[in-house]
C-alpha cells in the first residue's frame, strides 16, 4: 500500500473510484479485479503491486470510506441546535455536500451494511463502523428542546418518527441523484421541495405556532 500512497492524488482517486464502485455493485465475493483495472485504466499487475491481494484492497477501500465520511460528514456536524428538525436539516445539508463531492464512499458503506459476506471479510472494521454509527446516533438526541413537540404523543416517538422521515427522504433523494447529471443541475426545485418537507414535519409534530423555524424559506 505504501507504493499506492506515493501516487499522485488524481491517480489514487481514479483507482479508488473503480474499486469502490465494483465492491459496491457486486459485493466482495463477486467483485472482479479485471473490471476494476479496466475501469481504472491500469494493469492487473500494477493493482496487485499496490495491494497484495483482494482482501487488502477491500480493507483499504473500507478504511478510506470511513475516514472520508468521518472527515467530511461526521466531524462537521453541528449538534448544538436544540430544535430537532432544524438540527436534522443542518445534518442533511452537510451530508448532501459530502455526498455530492464524492458519493462512492457512501454507496460502498451502504452496501457493506447490507451484505453479510462483506462484513465477514473485515469484522474488526465493520465493528468500528457500527460503533461510530451508534455513537453518532446517541449524540443526535442530546439536548433537544422537547417542549417544541406536541403534547399528545411521547417525545421519544416523535424523535424517532422525525428521524425515520429524514432518513427515508435522504435515501430517496440520493437514489434520484444517482441517475442525474449533476453538472449544471438547477438545485432550486430540490431545495424548495426539501423545505416544504420540513414545514410538513413541523405541522405534524410540533405545537401549533412552532411551524416557522426552518431555514431557507
Amino acid at each position: 500500500m505504501e507504493a499506492f500512497q506515493k501516487l499522485d492524488e488524481a491517480k489514487q482517486r481514479q483507482i479508488l473510484a473503480a474499486v469502490l464502485r465494483e465492491f459496491a455493485q457486486h459485493g466482495y465475493a463477486n467483485a472482479s479485479t479485471n473490471r476494476m483495472v479496466e475501469s481504472a485504466g491500469i494493469s492487473k499487475g500494477l493493482l496487485f503491486y499496490y495491494f497484495k491481494n483482494k482482501e487488502e484492497l477491500f480493507r483499504y477501500a473500507l478504511e478510506y470510506s470511513l475516514e472520508y465520511i468521518k472527515r467530511e460528514y461526521v466531524d462537521k456536524l453541528d449538534l448544538s441546535e436544540p430544535d430537532f428538525i432544524l438540527r436534522l436539516q443542518k445534518i442533511t445539508e452537510v451530508k448532501m455536500r459530502a455526498y455530492l463531492t464524492n458519493p462512492l464512499p457512501f454507496t460502498f458503506i451502504a452496501s457493506v451494511q447490507l451484505n453479510q459476506d462483506m462484513q465477514d471479510v473485515v469484522p474488526d472494521l465493520f465493528a468500528k463502523m457500527e460503533e461510530m454509527a451508534r455513537g453518532e446516533l446517541a449524540k443526535l438526541y442530546l439536548h433537544v428542546d422537547r417542549s417544541l413537540f406536541r403534547d399528545d404523543a411521547a417525545p421519544e416517538h416523535i424523535l424517532n418518527l422525525i428521524r425515520w422521515s429524514f432518513d427515508g427522504y435522504s435515501r430517496e433523494l440520493l437514489a434520484k441523484l444517482e441517475s442525474i447529471d449533476l453538472v449544471g443541475l438547477d438545485w432550486q426545485p430540490y431545495a424548495a421541495e426539501f423545505y416544504d418537507f420540513l414545514a410538513i414535519l413541523r405541522k405534524i409534530f410540533y405545537k401549533e405556532g412552532d411551524h416557522g423555524h426552518s431555514e431557507g424559506k
